[in-house]
């Protein structure tokens, strides 16, 4: 019989992580300094050591009794998090900056802590509500005048 996981560590739970052995996978993590888990080298979007400590979040509780983490929230929560992210670096930029849809994921990695993945999803939200303009390359931000 698999051992049962505490009540709290469910999906989306903000937890605290220290960064264990290198596998092929990824890297094992210590949760909250009492579960075991993994964190996926293809969901990894910075540098990162063994004996670090970093947030992180539970991603799944997987069939085999193990837990699968994430650096970032995941879903919508992700999103409305960083969305401030973007807007205030645009504000800081004057309402211009030289990343858009075409951007290298390295390039958004480097100017916004996200992936391309969560960038698309930022921008697509704000593009809707009309709070800036994006191109290839390039993104405005929208003025309360629509300008």
């Amino acid at each position: 019989m698999k051992p049962e996981k505490p009540a709290e560590l469910t999906p989306g739970t903000k937890v605290t992580l220290l960064i264990g052995d290198r596998t092929n996978l990824g890297f094992i993590v210590l949760i909250n300094n009492k579960e075991e888990g993994l964190l996926y080298h293809n969901e990894i979007f910075e540098t990162i050591n063994e004996g670090d400590v970093k947030t992180g979040y539970i991603k799944k509780l997987r069939s085999d009794g193990k837990l699968d983490v994430s650096l970032q929230n995941f879903g919508y929560r992700h999103i409305e998090e960083n969305t401030n992210v973007v807007i205030n670096k645009l504000k800081a930029n004057g309402g211009l900056l030289p990343v858009g849809d075409k951007t290298p994921p390295e390039e958004i990695y480097n100017t916004f802590g996200i992936s391309k993945k969560a960038f698309k999803k930022i921008t697509g939200a704000l593009y809707k509500k009309r709070l800036i303009s994006i191109s290839d390359y390039e993104m405005h931000l929208i003025d309360e005048r629509g300008e």
